[in-house]
């Protein structure tokens, strides 16, 4: 070997494979300097070629022996910029996860694969979007005291050298959206780009309008773009995208075309150029927890984020998570309030029904109480909109022979098969398994007819409203309704033009969304979730209320929220009525204190799971055993139990439960424990950090 190759410098290569290490490869004399760290590339691996991503370079060490060499770098620039590089480390050190999984999720698939890359470019011009919803352009308008008070806290903290994340909390309609936008025109003024996350795809298309119609006409107005564009500012980035539309928008964004990115939880990964601003909008949504590895939290990703691009992050809700409003207590965040509505808008009044004297007074259970039902009507006949509000879907909840005590269960999961009248087919709301709705109860020794549909989901709720309202216009917006994108779109264009009267449905309705014309808002059964064996349904329970009650009284008419609870004494229900968020923090933080839960604690959930009981309660013991071993000093651990949800897609699942682990010696360790457990072909092991639900 030549001094001219040992001088060469080489590249630390993770290669699309299972396998969580790196591995070294030479760089050859004419791919020196476009091997840099973040490209993609194609190098030997046995007797194969595969692709990888160069996580960093060092020098060559002539005692390192003779390496393979780099064949091909793909595409005219790195994949990952060094910060989302720095990013992804980050991600799989504290998420507990390797590298290689974390790579594939902050760059999209479609853009690692060489051959991929190639067909989508052929036939990108195909899929552009249908829709151009011609919006008018709209100009900034006038803040309000407490609106602009934000804005300035938001660029002052932008001007420092580390920006502090900045918690803006503020009441439902107080104007949060209109500080982002201008804190986003700023950012554009000064050659920076945003990124604007949404916690649902469904709450995309009215972002994306209200985005384009503020910033569409901007291009020409903006002398600092690397040239001059006709396109849109703005590029969209979600799972309800094609493949050719992702490769697309991720271009123009990695190109500097695009500067401004919204999108669901995914697109904080965007590659941003000179990154100013990440805002979080309903930051304390779930949906920015993703279930499967790399289980990463948006928002906490996006304060990381954030920290190493030295860009502002803005968390905004009317209901904070409580590690959100813990961390301005503790210094981490700053707190910026909005107390008010824009315009002097009262919130709306809350009234709880309490539905077991409802049940006195109807002889029986009852869907719709006196009270909300005639409020429906007034709201009818005066030609107003009304928004309902029921977190279950399906028709009903089970199938339940009175005569046997029989139960429709799924075979895969511990939980009921829930029953979808339009389809005459049972269905498990975990794994999707279908089957067709009997007659007559299945067990051989019954064979009762009168077999009965327990429970209440949005497709029974539908059916009640229409029967109960035959003149009113009605939708009903959930995941069994709303299969593609355009689907949301229409509804909401729909509902915004005034064409429906009543849109019922699950959460998707229960945030983000501003129709001047909804003055009343009913929660059908606002104990759903309220009673599972978590301990954050209290908060969930209190957020939903305050979330879908904040979407009545945003126009000129005053608002109404009826909330039916048989439970109506519990703190969510009266806190939410109150609207009092943090009245309802400070009882749930002595309850959280006292049994070492998160905001004051930190937790990790630990699963195995396999196809055997035994075998799943028998690794976690020994992986229980490992851990006392090594960290039992450090570490709080509980369990192994059954999980609540026991059976999910077939695997029984047994939890390990660690708290403390937080510093970064203990993620090493913990990071070690799992990789050196010995894997069984039949035991999955998987851990959880932070996580957001325990089921």
């Amino acid at each position: 070997m030549s001094d001219a190759t040992t001088t060469l410098p080489i590249a630390a290569v993770r290669v699309d494979m299972r396998i969580n290490r790196e591995f070294d490869y030479r760089i050859p004399p004419e791919l020196v300097g476009r091997v840099v760290a973040g490209a993609r590339v194609r190098v030997p691996f046995g007797s194969r070629q595969i692709l990888g991503t160069v996580i960093h370079l060092r020098d060559a060490n002539p005692a390192a022996g003779e390496l393979k060499s780099v064949l091909e770098v793909i595409g005219s620039s790195a994949l990952l910029t060094p910060a989302l590089l720095q990013l992804a480390q980050w991600m799989s050190e504290y998420y507990l996860c390797p590298l290689d999984l974390v790579l594939r999720s902050v760059s999209p698939s479609i853009v690692q694969k060489r051959s991929a890359m190639r067909n989508v470019k052929a036939r990108v011009d195909a899929e552009l979007d249908e829709a151009s919803a011609s919006l008018l352009p709209t100009q900034p308008l006038t803040l309000s005291p407490q609106q602009a008070a934000a804005l300035e806290r938001v660029l002052a903290s932008s001007a420092t050298p580390q920006p502090k994340p900045i918690l803006l909390f503020g009441v439902t309609g107080s104007g949060k959206t209109e500080v982002y936008l201008q804190a986003m025109a700023r950012m554009l003024k000064e050659g920076k780009g945003s990124i604007f996350l949404v916690p649902e795809i469904a709450l995309t298309p009215q972002t994306v309008d209200r985005l384009r119609a503020r910033f569409d006409s901007l291009p020409s107005q903006i002398s600092n773009l690397k040239s001059p564009i006709a396109s849109s500012l703005l590029a969209v980035l979600h799972s309800g995208l094609s493949q050719g539309e992702r490769f697309r928008e991720w271009q123009r964004i990695r190109s500097g075309e695009a500067r401004l990115v919204v999108g669901a939880r995914s697109a904080i990964f965007a590659p941003v150029a000179n990154l100013g601003l990440i805002v979080v909008d309903e930051e304390h949504e779930n949906t920015y927890k993703q279930e499967e590895n790399p289980r990463y939290h948006a928002r906490d990703v996006a304060v990381m984020r954030g920290h190493f691009e030295r860009a502002v992050v803005v968390l905004g809700s009317a209901t904070p998570s409580m590690e959100s409003f813990h961390n301005t207590s503790g210094g981490k965040f700053e707190l910026c309030r909005m107390p008010d509505r824009v315009d002097t808008r009262k919130l709306p009044t809350i009234r709880v029904v309490d539905m077991r004297i409802e049940m006195i007074k109807e002889k029986g259970l009852t869907i719709f109480s006196q009270p909300l039902k005639s409020a429906i009507e007034l709201r009818l006949d005066r030609g107003e909109q009304v928004i309902l509000y029921l977190n279950r879907r399906g028709y009903a909840s089970a199938m339940i022979c009175r005569k046997c005590g029989y139960v429709a269960m799924c075979p895969e999961c511990s939980v009921s098969l829930k029953y979808h009248m339009r389809e005459q087919k049972l269905k498990c709301h975990f794994c999707g398994h279908l089957k067709p709705a009997p007659r007559k109860c299945p067990e051989p020794s019954c064979g009762d007819p009168s077999i009965r549909y327990s429970g209440l989901g949005t497709e029974k709720l539908e059916e009640v409203v229409t029967k109960m309202f035959p003149k009113a216009r009605i939708a009903r917006m959930d995941s069994d309704t709303m299969k593609h994108r355009r689907d949301y779109e229409r509804t909401l264009l729909h509902f915004k033009m005034g064409r429906l009267d009543i849109l019922l449905g699950t959460q998707m309705i229960a945030k983000g969304l501003d129709f001047p014309r909804v003055t009343l808002v009913g929660i059908v059964h606002a104990d759903v979730g309220l009673h599972v064996p978590d301990f954050r349904s209290g908060e969930r329970t209190f957020q939903q209320i305050t979330q879908v009650a904040g979407r009545a009284g945003r126009g000129e008419v005053a608002g109404e929220v009826i909330v039916q609870t048989f439970t109506p004494k519990h703190s969510a229900i009266q806190f939410g009525r109150r609207q009092d968020f943090e009245a309802f923090y400070n009882e749930e933080s002595r309850f959280r204190k006292e049994l070492s839960y998160p905001p004051f604690n930190h937790l990790t959930k630990i699963e195995c799971s396999s196809a055997q009981a035994s075998k799943a309660e028998f690794v976690a013991s020994h992986l229980r055993k490992l851990l006392e071993e090594r960290l039992g000093a450090s570490l709080r651990i509980l369990g192994p139990t059954p999980a609540p949800i026991e059976k999910l897609r077939g695997k029984f699942r047994y939890h390990l439960l660690l708290r403390d682990a937080r510093n970064k010696s203990q993620k090493t360790a913990l990071q070690l424990i799992l990789a050196e457990l010995p894997r069984q072909a039949d035991v999955m092991v998987s851990a959880d950090v932070d996580p957001t639900q325990l089921l």
